[in-house]
């Protein structure tokens, strides 16, 4: 199909493509799982694709489908199409290329969906475990400025009138307070805008993996970090074997989905284990990324010829250990941060209130 290029030598889908942003995981499980209907029912991928553009809810949607529509209708592919749209990860393209050249479109595309769901479950949840932590820290850090810079200031100068002078740490907090009053609103509103800020990059995809990755270096965070990293993998693994792909093959496409270091390493040991000659199954309870009943688990559906199942019952299990970790961090942390809050506060307001109480009393 012959596009007429405009006078700057770009197509007008290639001037879409540029604005197009990629997709969300929310949205490719969508789309994953529009398939799969559209397969299902019986329909050419052609006709679902033209279905989908029709009930496209905006005019960006329409616009990656009509590019995916000009594609197919070149290639017959659903792979290549999605290539053209730009809009799709390479993982998710070559395991569609996989399923059509395997004839288990319909196996992948199911798995696709469950695959990209998880992940979005995944992602919140370590979100969660990150950003609420990070923005009650600064909420309070908020708080004990606006202490430092206007309460600590007045009462120094409740001293002064008494004809006395406030002593110690208090006496260099207000004098630091005293220093920073001129800029005092300035700092507060840049800590409150940081918390916005940080709220707001939290709901993006970009602004949540930086979050994310700037929380994994928390203390407390390792346990965590390998569920999260032990949970894709196994995802991921179930998704290559259902497609017909090899251990091998799927081992060296999962370098760079873990994000944590240690995990990646443990990775390449298993890739070394295997080209040792062990199998699947005991290379990855050797490497040390799966343990207990995560590794009985995957060694029984190895057995049995259902390791696709057992890695995929791993994973969710993995998702809820993961829950269940971020749940207790949570429930322990805001009262933690809170008590913190109230002795610092408490311990400055008792270090001014016990000398004043005194100096009043002896009036």
């Amino acid at each position: 199909m012959n596009r007429r290029r405009p006078e700057g030598g770009t197509t007008v889908a290639e001037e879409r493509k540029t604005t197009i942003k990629q997709l969300a995981v929310d949205e490719l499980a969508a789309f994953a799982g529009q398939l799969l209907l559209v397969i299902h029912s019986g329909l050419p991928v052609l006709d679902g694709l033209e279905i989908m553009r029709d009930d496209a809810d905006n005019p960006e949607e329409a616009a990656i489908l009509d590019m995916m529509l000009a594609a197919y209708r070149e290639t017959d592919s659903l792979s290549q199409a999605m290539t053209a749209a730009g809009v799709f990860p390479p993982y998710m393209i070559g395991m569609v290329h996989t399923g059509e050249v395997t004839g288990n479109l319909d196996r992948i595309m199911a798995r696709l969906e469950r695959h990209y769901q998880r992940e979005g479950s995944l992602r919140t949840s370590v979100a969660q475990a990150v950003v609420y932590p990070v923005i009650l820290s600064v909420m309070v850090t908020a708080v004990i400025l606006i202490l430092v810079m206007q309460v600590m200031p007045m009462f120094d100068q409740v001293f002064k009138e008494l004809g006395t002078q406030m002593t110690g740490l208090p006496l260099v907090l207000a004098r630091i307070g005293t220093a920073l009053s001129g800029a005092g609103l300035v700092l507060v509103a840049a800590v409150l805008a940081l918390a916005v800020i940080l709220l707001a990059a939290a709901k993006t995809d970009g602004g949540s993996d930086w979050l994310q990755a700037l929380g994994r270096r928390l203390p407390g965070m390792k346990a965590i970090r390998h569920a999260e990293a032990a949970s894709r993998l196994a995802a991921h693994m179930s998704l290559v074997l259902a497609s017909g792909l090899t251990a091998e093959e799927g081992l060296d496409m999962a370098e760079t989905i873990s994000g944590d270091p240690d995990f990646a390493r443990a990775l390449a040991d298993c890739r070394g284990r295997m080209r040792g000659g062990a199998d699947f199954s005991a290379a990855l309870k050797q490497s040390g990324m799966f343990s207990g009943m995560d590794a009985q688990l995957i060694e029984m559906g190895s057995r049995t010829g259902t390791m696709d199942e057992a890695l995929a019952k791993v994973a969710d299990l993995l998702q809820q250990e993961l829950d269940a970790r971020i749940d207790t961090r949570l429930a322990r942390l805001e009262p933690a941060l809170v008590i913190i809050m109230s002795v610092i506060v408490g311990g400055l307001l008792l270090s001014v209130m016990v000398p004043l109480m005194r100096i009043m009393s002896a009036l």
